[in-house]
């Protein structure tokens, strides 16, 4: 867990505390609504490390004009909030888990692999719920009310798919090469957000917001195969992988 996560965990369950024992003014306590959460990552390819056991397929060291890019994506999401108070919320985030696209940048094995040249590498599914503490601003007779945020994601990644154009690229093919072990490491991410409320009626709302996440992971991968001049070889790769979103969220909710 990296450091920005470990001062935001206080922070979540400070706001918790912030009220405790408080109610609401108005009798409800719980709220939930459902979704379209558009998924935008920001971050940018950081380089891959490589170790291989023949020089002639791959040298052994770090390429930094290389990399992998999350792309754009969409899910419905669905949110859970307990009503402290009139002001303080906490929440639960939880979604349909979306199935990202991943882009190659740069070029492997030498040069000999553009990565570039591929729509994507692969996908993957990212199971990510995030627990949330909110202050609301304003009264529960507003009918519109602005919120900020934070909180924790736990992203879980799984079901990587390669791409069949890179499973079939003539390079692999010629070489026998197979790409395996393809893994990316699970996380967890601190989160800040803000949105807002709007009542059409007491229990009936809108409601929309935007959130970052600081979230970066690590993914490796194996190469093997036969080079017909050069023999047998298995190549590995790692590399720091930052995706980095910020989400928007469109719902339409019910409080009790």
């Amino acid at each position: 867990m990296n450091k920005l996560a470990q001062i935001m965990i206080p922070v979540v369950f400070a706001t918790a505390s912030f009220a405790t024992h408080a109610a609401t003014s108005d009798g409800k306590q719980f709220a939930v609504s459902l979704g379209w959460a558009h998924i935008m990552p920001q971050g940018e390819q950081q380089g891959v490390y490589t170790d291989s056991n023949n020089r002639a397929v791959s040298s052994t060291g770090f390429t930094s004009n290389s990399g992998f890019e999350f792309e754009n994506s969409n899910t419905a999401e669905i949110k859970f909030d307990y009503l402290v108070n009139d002001n303080v919320s906490l929440g639960l985030v939880l979604g349909m888990p979306p199935k990202v696209d991943i882009k190659g940048k740069g070029s492997l094995l030498n040069n000999q692999l553009n990565l570039d040249k591929f729509n994507k590498v692969g996908d993957i599914k990212i199971y990510s719920p995030v627990i949330t503490g909110k202050y609301h601003f304003g009264t529960v007779e507003n009918k519109l009310r602005p919120y900020v945020g934070v909180g924790l994601m736990y992203a879980r990644f799984s079901d990587f798919n390669l791409d069949s154009e890179l499973v079939n690229d003539p390079l692999l093919k010629a070489t026998k090469g197979s790409i395996t072990n393809v893994k990316v490491d699970n996380t967890i991410a601190p989160v800040v957000l803000a949105g807002f409320d709007y009542s059409i009626t007491k229990e009936w709302f809108v409601t929309a917001s935007i959130s970052y996440v600081h979230l970066n992971t690590h993914a490796s991968l194996d190469v093997n195969g036969t080079h017909p001049l050069a023999g047998s070889y298995k190549v590995q790769g790692s590399a720091k992988v930052e995706i980095n979103p910020v989400v928007t969220y469109l719902g339409f909710g019910y409080r009790f």
